[in-house]
């Protein structure tokens, strides 16, 4: 008869005695093809797409910035010089040296110190402007910090965030001069964002081999414990290294066409889940194909019937990681997004390699896959007994136990699974990207002699920036732009603001009203000059006719407006810095009081929405925005991935009461292993709160993979159901199936347990914290929750559908 199921249909072709080997030539093939032709997926990564977080306001700003102060568009580096017992003359001079290698030629011969020093090393050529007190000593107050130990050169690099490795580059060149001056007493650090970028790009130079080759060690040995088998434990290496090889290819040619961006995380997630669910999908056939060569004398016949079993199920569990995975491309943050086609890919591509490539191979190998431990063809006594028995060992009692007391095995695991949950009270979202870097480097060294010696705000200060409409000006708005000044500085949190009118943070020198006018006055010829950074020409008479020559303070503080305020005018920026960590959560609080307080003061001095914008930019800014991205990715994520999840579920087990209980169970499951992960980390780890990112990325795999587990568990419940009955057949299902979810969880959990090796703390808690709840749901929601609940709700399990009768009179 023919058969029209699709997947069984393919499954079968696979199987046969010439599909097999048209499987495998197809396979090779394909792999082979792409191996020789795919461009090397390494050097495509695009990493910014990681950290796109949409258009918010930040960004808004951000870009007009760009425009309007096209010079200052580089990513910033912080050369910090720290002496503990005090900066002396000679660390001045150090100081000078490292300046002056930093500025170029024409910069070095207007600066006086310069002239004394030679250099052993050329300057990087991407270097642009340098702010020092070396060449601009009127700036010292801001960089050199009040007790007079620590001293910062700010050099911005003109490379765009995108050119990770070019940044690298710079930075490696930077440090590997300045770090010649380093004494026993004087700490010479490279660190800012320019730093911080250089730091994260040579962490994860180092992790795809260190990944790839642990998480292969780790699944070998535990296959080899499980299976003692050295056949069995390498076809789910081969496997996945064959589809891993194409999945390769195929992300090669899409980011070589930029159809989407492929990021370093992503693929680093995409190996780990790559070698968990390949592994659990031969696992699933291989513990179904021993069962079935104990029944079946033809090993072909065998293996068919396998796939029938488990053909479906292993393709509705791929489905759920899919459509989960798919969700994150609706997410507005990069972090989430660059991650679901990627992913969905892979997997979509290791199902096809579980439904083709591994029965195939099985197909070759036979019983003989199975040695030294071959399964023998069972007596027609033996079947009797084995009919008769709901199995032994650990899982048989524990299945005989939840048959027997399911309230009690579904009130335990709600109790202990609720506990759990409760740890995730009080814990917060980190988003501090310094804290993400678990060792020590050069950028997190830097930033914590900042922090100790300056505002904490002084690494990461923030800009509230200006645009004036219809071609304003802003040096005929002076008066309003203090007020503003003032109103920020007022603000809780904000240590210092610098602008316009109080280039240096304090209070103005000149009356802004009086300021105004004296700006008005200056010859433009003298005014070109400041901006163009010429040398200033000679003035024959005072400005405007009056008596004496420029007041010299007017002079420079037009210089100083020259970081402020754009060339045609119409931008104005205050600089502003607070007193607290400004990647802390009391920093991303504050930006909504120092808006508010700024749009005020400039709706109060006449600059109001129809004459200026007035928007936030800058790191903090832009992880408060951050923040408002992932929560409302969050919202619009987990709903849709629990409706799809919910869908296929109903589909699979025909039923609407099953599929509530389920995501009710994983949803908790997600919340207790996060629980416990949160307090690891902030309690025992010290960690100020958990990366902003886990909880999402925990929840889409825990509830994709955790569906592996169900709808294997469930297919099971339903197939024995309707020979046994319920409460039977629900004790056979878990007997037998336990020892397959405990294998399957077990290398799964291990899996991602490999990134917790990973130095990107990122990374390492979103691993633990997967690899707990796959643990719990292996163990207890699997185990003891589930299965409860099933025989507590008996034949309305499968309401509105309806289980067959079983054959045989029901326990």
């Amino acid at each position: 008869m023919r058969n029209h199921n699709p997947i069984a249909w393919l499954t079968d072709r696979a199987t046969s005695k010439i599909g097999r080997w048209v499987t495998l030539a197809l396979w090779l093939a394909v792999a082979g093809a792409l191996a020789a032709t795919a461009p090397q997926l390494s050097k495509l990564y695009d990493n910014k797409a990681t950290t796109s977080i949409g258009n918010p306001e930040s960004v808004q700003a951000q870009n007009l910035l760009n425009q309007a102060f096209p010079k200052n568009t580089g990513i910033p580096a912080i050369i910090v010089l720290n002496d503990a017992n005090g900066l002396t003359s000679s660390d001045q001079q150090t100081a000078d040296h490292i300046a002056c290698w930093l500025l170029s030629a024409d910069q070095r011969a207007a600066t006086k110190a310069c002239a004394a020093f030679t250099y052993a090393q050329a300057r990087p050529d991407q270097l642009g402007p340098v702010v020092a007190v070396t060449n601009i000593p009127q700036a010292k107050s801001q960089l050199v910090s009040g007790d007079g130990t620590t001293e910062t050169i700010i050099a911005s690099i003109d490379l765009p965030s995108s050119d990770s490795l070019g940044i690298q580059n710079v930075i490696k060149q930077m440090r590997a001069y300045t770090d010649t001056f380093a004494s026993s007493s004087l700490q010479v650090k490279v660190t800012g964002p320019g730093g911080i970028l250089a730091d994260l790009v040579d962490v994860f130079a180092s992790t795809d081999i260190k990944l790839l080759l642990t998480t292969v060690a780790l699944v070998l040995v535990l296959l080899l414990v499980i299976y003692r088998s050295p056949l069995l434990a390498a076809l789910p290496l081969i496997s996945v290294g064959w589809a891993l090889l194409i999945i390769n290819g195929i992300l090669g040619f899409v980011a070589q066409a930029h159809l989407f961006p492929v990021g370093q995380q992503s693929t680093a997630i995409m190996d780990v889940l790559l070698f968990g669910a390949g592994t659990d999908y031969t696992i699933f056939i291989v513990a179904r194909l021993r069962e079935e060569l104990q029944h079946n004398p033809d090993r072909n016949a065998a293996l068919r019937a396998t796939m029938h079993g488990v053909g479906e199920a292993i393709t509705s569990s791929a489905g759920t990681v899919i459509l989960g995975l798919l969700t994150l491309v609706l997410a507005t943050l990069g972090l989430y997004s660059a991650l679901g086609l990627v992913l969905a890919i892979a997997v979509a591509v290791m199902l096809l390699a579980g439904l083709t490539l591994v029965p195939a191979i099985l197909s070759l190998l036979g019983r003989a896959a199975f040695w030294p431990f071959i399964p023998r063809l069972l007596t027609a006594e033996q079947l009797a007994q084995e009919e008769s028995q709901h199995g032994r060992g650990f899982w048989a009692t524990i299945a005989g136990f939840v048959t027997r007391r399911p309230a009690v095995a579904v009130v335990g695991s709600l109790i202990v699974l609720g506990a759990f949950a409760a740890g995730n009270i009080g814990i917060g979202a980190d988003f501090n990207s310094l804290t993400d870097l678990r060792d020590a480097t050069p950028s997190t060294e830097g930033y914590h002699i900042l922090a100790q010696h300056f505002a904490p705000g002084t690494l990461a200060p923030f800009d509230v920036v200006i645009h004036l409409k219809n071609g304003g000006n802003a040096y005929q708005h002076l008066v309003a732009l203090d007020q503003i000044d003032q109103a920020v500085a007022n603000v809780h949190y904000v240590a210092q603001v610098t602008g316009p009118t109080r280039p240096d943070g304090n209070p103005p020198a000149i009356d802004p009203a009086t300021l105004q006018q004296d700006f008005a006055q200056l010859p433009d010829a003298l005014k070109q000059a400041i901006r163009s950074g010429r040398s200033l020409p000679t003035t024959s008479g005072p400005p405007g006719g009056g008596s004496g020559g420029i007041d010299p303070r007017v002079i420079g503080l037009y210089a100083a407006t020259v970081n402020s305020i754009s060339d045609d005018g119409s931008t104005v920026i205050l600089t502003t810095t607070l007193n607290i960590d400004p990647y802390s959560t009391a920093a991303l609080d504050a930006m909504t009081p120092v808006r508010d307080a700024a749009r005020a003061a400039a709706q109060n001095a006449g600059l109001g929405p129809d004459v200026a914008t007035v928007q936030l930019a800058g790191v903090t800014p832009q992880l408060a925005d951050t923040r408002a991205a992932s929560q409302r990715d969050t919202m619009l994520i987990v709903p849709l991935v629990l409706v799809l999840v919910g869908i296929i579920l109903a589909l699979l087990l025909r039923s609407l009461v099953a599929p509530l209980y389920l995501l009710a169970a994983v949803t908790l499951n997600f919340f207790a292993a996060l629980g416990i992960s949160s307090l690891i980390f902030t309690r025992l780890q010290g960690e100020e709160g958990i990366s902003y990112a886990t909880p999402l990325y925990t929840f889409i795999f825990l509830v994709a993979l955790g569906a592996d587990y169900t709808i294997f568990l469930m297919s099971r419940v339903r197939e024995e159901s309707a020979r046994r009955g319920l409460v039977e057949g629900t004790q056979v299902a878990l007997s037998r199936t336990g020892g397959v979810i405990t294998s399957a969880g077990l290398i799964l959990a291990g899996t991602f347990l490999v990134l917790t090796t990973l130095p990107l703390r990122t990374l390492s808690d979103f691993g633990f914290a997967v690899a707990l709840g796959v643990l719990l749901d292996t163990f207890l929601v699997r185990g003891l929750l589930v299965p409860g609940i099933v025989v507590l709700l008996g034949r309305a399990n499968w309401w509105p559908g309806k289980l067959p009768a079983p054959a045989g009179p029901t326990p």
